[in-house]
């Protein structure tokens, strides 16, 4: 890994397409690798984005990137 680069994960708990256990692996695999991860299970949400999760991306920009 070259870049410790900060990273959001957001997934849907009711994604039929991509298993919602993805974005627990991937988390891990992340924090095993010393990268800062922020991860967020969207509740009641399938394979698409909501605005909840818009939400919670722009807010993660705002805080760690000061836009």
């Amino acid at each position: 890994i070259k870049s410790k680069t900060k990273m959001l994960l957001i997934h849907g708990d009711e994604d039929a397409v991509v298993s919602p256990s993805s974005l627990l692996e991937a988390k891990d695999f992340l924090l095993r690798n010393k990268i800062k991860v922020e991860a967020n299970m969207i509740s009641d949400c399938g394979h698409h984005i909501p605005i909840k999760a818009s939400s919670i991306a722009l807010d993660y920009l705002k805080k760690n990137f000061s836009i």
